[in-house]
């Protein structure tokens, strides 16, 4: 994946900052995040970024960790990994297909560093997991499992790419479990404020199979 590094980063809310590259072949943004805790601040599926930004980035506070949402958004997790002396952490299914060596492997409702929780989300992939902290408002991040097209609303990862459709919908229910007003996702831009609201009714809509 050649991507050009990010230029930009954006606050999303208080504490969350992403970046993006847009992939020139499938049309379409490539998004990462940085989540500022009490205790550093986490990277999200890391991109490669510009010198500006990573000088932004690092004025947040010491990294502490990188989390994977899923074993295909490694990206230039290494790269940071290294620079940061900081570890990698993924679900315990995503070793098998990430071609970077996983550093914690964890599961299901697992507390990560930063008060963060563990979200198992298969369906999409075996190894898809989105992250979830309490702090302003409730804030989740999803990989691939979900997608926001803008004026066209939510959507599944489409046929394809997606493993189990069946299994993914099953999964994002668990979403409404949490308190949330934040969500972000790999691909497509964050929905602040209601975005529990925004789940829940896609949720609820009857689904069509994607094509």
């Amino acid at each position: 994946m050649d991507l050009k590094p990010s230029v930009e980063l954006r606050e999303v809310v208080k504490n969350l900052h992403g970046w993006s590259s847009f992939h020139p072949q499938w049309k379409v943004d490539f998004n990462s995040y940085a989540l500022k805790t009490a205790e550093g601040v986490i990277f999200i599926d890391p991109l490669k970024v510009e010198l500006a930004v990573l000088e932004r980035l690092e004025a947040l506070g010491e990294p502490i960790a990188i989390l994977l949402t899923n074993a295909h958004h490694d990206r230039e997790s290494d790269w940071f990994r290294k620079k940061y002396e900081v570890q990698i952490y993924a679900h315990e299914k995503a070793q098998a297909d990430c071609d970077t060596k996983i550093d914690v492997l964890l599961m299901d409702g697992e507390r990560l560093p930063g008060g963060v929780k563990a979200v198992y989300l298969p369906g999409s992939s075996a190894s898809e997991t989105a992250y979830y902290v309490k702090t302003g408002g409730g804030i989740v991040l999803v990989g691939d499992t979900l997608l926001n097209q803008g004026d066209k609303g939510l959507a599944l990862l489409p046929e394809p790419y997606i493993e189990d459709r069946k299994q993914a919908l099953k999964s994002l229910q668990r979403l409404l479990d949490l308190d949330f007003k934040t969500i972000t996702f790999a691909h497509g831009n964050p929905i602040v404020g209601n975005a529990k609201s925004e789940i829940t009714k896609f949720l609820k809509k009857p689904k069509k199979k994607s094509s």
